[in-house]
């Protein structure tokens, strides 16, 4: 798609937070992460590139997570097209990540841009309170 290896997302924290970039194509790794599912496109004429995220999920076999859990609408399978990976072994982190990208995501949303609202991560959750 383009030669690009890694794409930074900002949080409603402001926090940026750094993603390699895969191709569909190619499965993700077995190994604990964050990753998006995303439809990336031009935006025109030397614009540059966009990155609309379709699902934001995290586990710890990314993987597995994938190929079991994770259901795309019959549009976004469409238009599916790229992966985006953050490996992070620890969970509560992955959770604080996951959180903050969803928190702009409908921030975004909700100013009129033209995203959907995303998902909720695909490992199990639990109760612990983001690290301060």
């Amino acid at each position: 798609m383009f030669r690009q290896k890694e794409w930074s997302f900002t949080g409603a924290s402001g926090t940026r937070h750094r993603f390699s970039i895969l191709p569909k194509s190619e499965r993700l790794p077995q190994s604990p992460g964050v990753f998006i599912l995303a439809y990336t496109h031009p935006r025109g004429h030397m614009a540059g590139w966009q990155v609309n995220p379709l699902f934001i999920g995290h586990a710890d076999n990314m993987r597995s997570a994938l190929d079991n859990e994770v259901r795309l609408d019959q549009d976004q399978g469409t238009i599916w097209n790229s992966n985006f990976v953050l490996l992070e072994s620890d969970a509560s982190i992955r959770e604080t990540c996951v959180r903050d990208l969803e928190a702009h995501a409908l921030k975004d949303h909700t100013t009129g841009c033209p995203m959907r609202p995303r998902r909720t991560a695909t490992a199990p959750r639990t109760d612990k309170p983001a690290p301060k």
